[in-house]
């Protein structure tokens, strides 16, 4: 499971299937969880890792075929921002 906390105190976790956004470092209460959004059901496969991206939280979600989706997220309410395609 990959693991990062962000400035403002907040945990994000990192499986295959789901990321979770917890209150703090020190509370382990998950607030939200951000799945594999539907869109990218017919090609994703799982999230592989867990990133900073232009100070955003940023999930790799790896697919079939040549490239992956790098999916950015509001880590304040564990929402998907935006995503692109990466390789």
């Amino acid at each position: 499971m990959k693991e990062i906390i962000t400035e403002c105190g907040i945990r994000i976790k990192c499986d295959s299937q789901a990321i979770e956004f917890y209150t703090s470092a020190h509370e382990l209460i998950s607030f939200s969880a951000l799945k594999v959004p539907k869109e990218f059901l017919h090609t994703a496969v799982e999230f592989y890792d867990l990133t900073w991206e232009n100070d955003h939280p940023t999930a790799l979600l790896g697919c079939r075929g040549d490239h992956d989706i790098a999916v950015q997220m509001d880590e304040t309410t564990g929402t998907m921002t935006g995503w692109h395609w990466c390789k």
